[in-house]
This record gives C-alpha cells, sequence and structure tokens, in this order.
C-alpha cells in the first residue's frame, strides 16, 4: 500500500472493499488516526453506511502527545537525571 498516494478517494476505496468483502452489517465502526485523508474518506463511508460510525484511535493521540512531552527541552533534563542515575 505504501507504494499508492493515500488520497481519501484511495483510501475510501480500500475501505469500502474490505467492508464489503466482510458484509457491511458485520461492521460497526472505523478506527483510525486523524489524518485528513482518513477523516475525509470515513466521512464518505458513513454516508453510505450510517450505522458504521467514525471512531478516532485514542491511542494514537496519546503517542502523538507524549513525544511531544518527550521532545519538550525540560524533559530531556528529566530524562537525562533519571538515566545517569542507573
Amino acid at each position: 500500500m505504501s507504494r499508492f498516494s493515500h488520497t481519501a478517494d484511495f483510501l475510501e476505496k480500500e475501505i469500502l472493499e474490505v467492508i464489503e468483502n466482510i458484509g457491511p452489517q458485520k461492521i460497526s465502526a472505523i478506527v483510525s488516526d486523524a489524518a485528513a485523508a482518513l477523516v475525509l474518506a470515513k466521512k464518505k463511508i458513513t454516508e453510505k453506511y450510517p450505522h458504521i460510525i467514525s471512531i478516532r484511535c485514542i491511542a494514537h493521540h496519546i503517542n502523538l502527545i507524549t513525544t511531544d512531552i518527550g521532545q519538550m527541552y525540560q524533559s530531556h533534563k528529566v530524562f537525562q537525571k533519571i538515566t545517569s542515575s542507573w
């Protein structure tokens, strides 16, 4: 999949293929990150299948937040103190 451009149309087509292979009645939600192309693709899918809800992945958001915190200057000082005491 990495060789293809992940546009909203491409992602919608790929997700719809999976949904239709499994059976839309067996799908209740789509979970993903908040990438703009995915948000738009999921919007189109939920318009076609209103019973399927769109959910943002909380684990992805927690990862983004902790990465940002880890990159702060103050965090580097704390990490250095912790690792130097081992």
